[in-house]
């Protein structure tokens, strides 16, 4: 806190009241990696209109983009407990990013009736995460390219989530 309170030219008490404990600033600061990337993932899959493309492109997205950016590769790629991890999914924003980014696919697919029943918004969501923490943790020896990648989460993940 002191190297943050240096480096912003304040005192380390202005720095307490923004911020009561280095987790709070960890997950303030991976917060914002965050939303960098999803503004970047909803720019990319905009140009797809069909729900489960846009799963799928998501998906494939996140999995290249989350390891060059040092915060998430942290939260979501190591293999290691860090600091960083146990600090995101202990707090809310992990919640919050993935409602956000998901809810332009949630919420056309419940309208049009394609959201598989009984399937809550929160188990999705949940579940999607852990999906992508295992294939950001433990690469796969058989699925090598994107193209091999796109048709496996077409055929197992999509029918899980939408009719």
């Amino acid at each position: 806190m002191k190297d943050v309170a240096d480096c912003a030219g304040v005192a380390r008490s202005t720095v307490y009241r923004y911020f009561p404990g280095r987790d709070d600033l960890l997950v303030a600061t991976i917060k914002v990696e965050m939303e960098q990337l999803n503004v970047r993932l909803r720019q990319r899959l905009s140009k797809y209109p069909d729900p489960a493309d846009q799963v799928v492109e998501g998906m494939i997205l996140a999995i290249k983009e989350v390891p060059r950016r040092p915060l998430l590769r942290a939260v979501f790629a190591s293999d290691e407990d860090s600091r960083a991890r146990r600090a995101i999914w202990n707090s809310d924003v992990i919640v919050r990013f993935g409602e956000e980014l998901m809810d332009p696919v949630i919420t056309p697919a419940r309208a049009a009736g394609m959201l598989q029943d009984g399937v809550r918004a929160e188990a999705l969501i949940e579940w999607v995460y852990r999906l992508l923490l295992s294939f950001l943790t433990l690469p796969s020896h058989w699925i090598k390219t994107d193209s091999q990648l796109r048709t496996t989460l077409h055929t197992l993940l999509v029918p899980v989530l939408l009719k």
